[in-house]
């Protein structure tokens, strides 16, 4: 079985310096609103600055969740 990782950052974005992060599955997504109390848009998505994305990356880890990227 191949593993999945739990968000997928897409940095190909129509604005600049900024990467969407895409839960992939509901512990991702909770993750997001509970322990990052963050907005989502009505796709679940959320964006975070690209200068701010190695913090929410270690975070993501330290809460045993793994980012893939996207381009």
């Amino acid at each position: 079985m191949t593993p999945t990782a739990d968000f997928q950052l897409i940095s190909s974005t129509q604005v600049p310096d900024m990467t969407i992060v895409m839960p992939m599955n509901l512990d991702a997504y909770s993750y997001l609103i509970d322990e990052a109390e963050m907005e989502t848009y009505l796709d679940g998505s959320t964006s975070v600055k690209t200068k701010h994305l190695d913090a929410f990356t270690a975070d993501a880890e330290k809460a045993h969740l793994w980012c893939s990227l996207a381009y």
